[in-house]
């Protein structure tokens, strides 16, 4: 798991990830030392955040098996093409992830596009081997959280009203809670799903 964020304020947007991965091995999530994914984003007058599945299997038809794609790579390559994110990269992802039914698990976006000045926007989309659900936040909405679901209710318990007049207060307040709530967790739970170095991005 991870915990990712994108939060709006009046003037911006402030986007927020862990950088831990994780693996499940006999049963149990376990740290994957050799990985170290991609969930933070920019592009053009966006950015988007991963979690869930970081790794995908591909079916090929001109090959045997099932190749192994890194999500970071493919929207990589995306943006390379297209210096953003849309409609045609979700629908790709679906068919890629539909080439596979071992593709159990989803890949989560959190995706904060800036429409015109001081119009902010925050969208959810989540892919699945055979769908695809997308949902646009309310206007009056500040943020959308994805991953760890005791990190999400952290979060949901903040009052975030005396940050949101700026987004450099908001990013800072943000990032800080993420690495306090990480040092709380590594002492008290046996595993903590969530860690490592605390990225963040303003979006104006």
């Amino acid at each position: 798991m991870s915990f990712t964020a994108i939060f709006r304020a009046k003037d911006g947007l402030a986007a927020v990830v862990d950088s831990k991965a994780s693996i499940k091995e006999n049963g149990k999530f376990v740290e994957d030392v050799g990985r170290n994914p991609q969930k933070l984003f920019p592009f053009m007058n966006g950015v988007a955040v991963t979690y869930g599945v970081n790794q995908i299997l591909v079916q090929n038809t001109a090959r045997l098996f099932s190749t192994k794609v890194n999500i970071e790579d493919l929207i990589y390559e995306y943006l390379n093409e297209t210096h953003t994110l849309d409609s045609n990269f979700f629908q790709t992802l679906l068919i890629k992830m539909g080439t596979n039914p071992s593709n159990e698990d989803p890949v989560n976006f959190i995706v904060g596009r800036k429409i015109r000045a001081g119009e902010y926007r925050i969208e959810y989309h989540q892919i699945g081997y055979d769908y695809y659900v997308e949902r646009i936040g309310a206007d009056s909405g500040c943020c959308f959280t994805g991953g760890e679901e005791l990190y999400r209710r952290a979060f949901e318990q903040i009052d975030y009203l005396s940050h949101i007049t700026s987004v450099d207060v908001l990013q800072k307040y943000a990032a800080s809670k993420l690495e306090q709530f990480i040092q709380f967790y590594d002492e008290n739970l046996s595993y903590n799903p969530v860690g490592g170095v605390v990225k963040s991005y303003i979006l104006r």
